[in-house]
């Protein structure tokens, strides 16, 4: 999936008010343009970080953070969890980070932040216990992720609200079933 393809849930962004990342996700994967499972997930984690952090954290337009982070992320592959051994939530994560904080190569700056923050939420991602549920890790990511956001950046960021209930679980095979937090029969 190319950038173009995150254009739906950019828009979402942009339009959104609040300070929950959790919450925002649970809109944009609800959206009937987000599939199952696959690399969108890649883009919708750090874009929920992201839009939420932006009004405490950000400089310059959420559009053009929200650009470059499609870039990135269309970088990550499906599957990158089993081909790479990083699962793409994470990486969201700390391309999200990286945007934000103007992180770069050869800037020792918030080099190591990030990396301890992606490090945290795979370590997560990782006793969940099973591979293949982008729903689950990006949920799990976005959790993890927003303490580290609230003390590096002075996000602001909240998780009110409930666990939410998986929708999707019936269309994976692999599913854990009662060993997920999500899991859930409406």
């Amino acid at each position: 999936m190319g950038e173009s393809g995150f254009g739906w849930a950019r828009e979402v962004c942009l339009r959104w008010e609040g300070s929950d990342p959790a919450e925002l996700l649970e809109a944009l994967m609800a959206d009937e343009a987000c599939p199952a499972f696959g690399p969108v997930h890649h883009f919708l984690v750090g874009a929920s970080l992201m839009t939420c952090a932006w009004p405490a954290a950000g400089e310059g337009e959420l559009s053009d953070a929200l650009d470059e982070l499609a870039s990135r992320a269309a970088c990550v592959p499906g599957a990158a969890c089993a081909k790479w051994g990083v699962c793409g939530a994470a990486a969201s994560c700390g391309m999200a980070f990286a945007v934000i904080s103007g992180n770069a190569p050869l800037r020792p700056e918030g080099w190591t932040d990030g990396q301890e923050m992606v490090a945290d939420v795979l370590q997560h991602i990782a006793r969940a216990g099973s591979p293949r549920c982008c729903k689950r890790d990006s949920r799990l990511a976005v959790r993890v992720a927003v303490p580290w956001f609230n003390r590096l950046l002075g996000a602001g960021l909240e998780v009110a609200g409930p666990d939410p209930v998986c929708a999707v679980s019936d269309q994976n095979s692999v599913c854990l079933h009662e060993a997920c937090p999500y899991f859930g029969r409406a």
